[in-house]
């Protein structure tokens, strides 16, 4: 099974994790929070800061993967992918590690501009 870690504090990729989890009816996409208890305990080989910094995914052999790659990977898995494919164009494959880490650096902000809510505390994400 794939893995998708995410920022349980995000707002933006709350939503995102909200919209793949109502998609993954096959459950072929495991959804693990980087701030939970069950992170820590599962993956201690994931550096907390790095998976702040830059989404990860564990692929079924292991292999970890990261950034707009784990979007994809998700999105592909709960069938999708056709909605993300263009991220793996060859100009945008080219540019979008350095894309996301913008995205990953200010998506805080990002979020209190779009929804009012810079960060969410604990669970809070999760109630609206």
């Amino acid at each position: 099974m794939f893995t998708m870690f995410y920022d349980g504090r995000c707002p933006l990729c709350m939503k995102e994790i909200a919209h793949l989890r109502r998609w993954n009816t096959a459950g072929r996409v495991r959804f693990i929070d980087i701030h939970s208890e069950t992170c820590r305990r599962e993956f201690p080989q994931l550096d907390p800061a790095e998976a702040m910094e830059t989404l990860h995914g564990e692929m079924p052999d292991g292999r970890m993967i990261t950034g707009f790659e784990v979007t994809v990977e998700a999105w592909e898995r709960v069938g999708k992918g056709h909605w993300v494919r263009w991220l793996r164009w060859p100009g945008v494959r080219r540019l979008s590690p350095h894309l996301y880490r913008l995205f990953a650096r200010h998506r805080h902000r990002l979020a209190q501009v779009l929804t009012g809510r810079q960060r969410c505390e604990s669970d809070d994400c999760r109630n609206g």
